[in-house]
């Protein structure tokens, strides 16, 4: 029995490589719907613009993706918003708050929430505002809130269109008061693009809650729009109203297709066709606002009395 012993010897370390040897394939090479729950081959989701081949649901998306997505080719530039502290009120519960934004940062490489760009759309110049709920639940803080308001004057200063990708759980708790005054400042970034008669879109995407939905969706002349009838747009979440309440909500209740039949949502637009049918809608709207501008201008003229007319009668 000693050869037994003398071959298992020799086999055991060659064994032991066998099963400890770590695979070199990814462990990323597959994903699940958040919709069907369908496993999808990362790469097929990628080549469909990141929605599900079976059911055709967009997936969450980083801010970085989605301008590779919608602006035209290497036609679009990030801009820096300004730079605010990010835990103004040294927040603190198990762990610093300001260990977390680092970690995130370091993650993402990005300072908060959101990204902002400006680039072309089908040829059509637009300023475009998108969140990463993966960054701290995408909640809004001063940083955040001020890149909004950033994104407005960019493009009021150089007569573009704005266009916000919400992705948030709502205002950010750790800082408080300086959290909720975003929502009247992104009111009045909305109020500047609608003086100068410049168009501004919402197009929610999965989820959008709390002071987000209270305050860019109820912006003056804003359209809002939802990249998937089942987006999730919400004030409170359904089980904070349910126990509140104490009833059972409708079937469908706060995703964008009820909301469209309500009149809160205007228009379904699916990922796919967000470049062809958002550069349609900005050339439409752009170019009535031009045509209300001559024609304020020609009734103007008309209405005017040259000195020459006054002396004359």
């Amino acid at each position: 029995m000693n050869w037994i012993k003398d071959l298992t010897k020799k086999l055991k370390p060659k064994l032991e490589n066998l099963f400890n040897k770590k695979s070199t394939l990814p462990d990323n090479l597959w994903t699940n719907c958040a919709s069907c729950s369908n496993i999808i081959y990362r790469e097929d989701i990628e080549n469909n613009l990141y929605c599900c081949t079976n059911c055709q649901e967009p997936q969450q998306i980083l801010p970085r993706k989605r301008f590779e997505i919608l602006f035209d080719e290497g036609t679009y530039e990030e801009l820096e918003t300004p730079r605010l502290s990010s835990d103004p009120l040294n927040w603190s519960d198990i762990s610093s708050y300001k260990d977390k934004v680092k970690k995130a940062r370091k993650k993402f490489n990005q300072r908060h929430a959101a990204l902002v760009a400006v680039g072309s759309i089908n040829k059509m110049q637009a300023v475009v505002y998108c969140m990463n709920q993966k960054f701290l639940g995408g909640s809004v803080g001063i940083e955040e809130g001020e890149a909004f308001v950033f994104a407005c004057k960019y493009a009021v200063e150089h007569k573009l269109p704005f266009i916000a990708f919400p992705q948030t759980g709502g205002q950010k708790m750790q800082h408080s008061a300086f959290a909720l005054m975003q929502m009247p400042k992104s009111i009045i970034g909305l109020q500047m693009l609608e003086e100068k008669g410049l168009p501004a879109i919402i197009m929610a995407t999965s989820p959008v809650a709390g002071g987000v939905t209270a305050s860019w969706f109820y912006g003056p002349s804003v359209f809002v729009f939802a990249e998937s009838e089942n987006t999730k747009i919400m004030f409170a979440g359904p089980g904070v109203i349910k126990r509140t309440i104490g009833e059972d909500l409708p079937s469908g209740f706060q995703t964008a297709g009820y909301l469209l039949k309500k009149g809160f949502v205007d228009r379904i637009i699916h990922r796919k066709n967000h470049r062809e049918e958002l550069s349609n809608l900005l050339s439409i709207l752009l170019n009535l606002e031009i045509k209300k501008a001559e024609d304020t201008t020609d009734a103007a003229e008309q209405n005017t009395v040259s000195p020459q007319q006054i002396i004359s009668a």
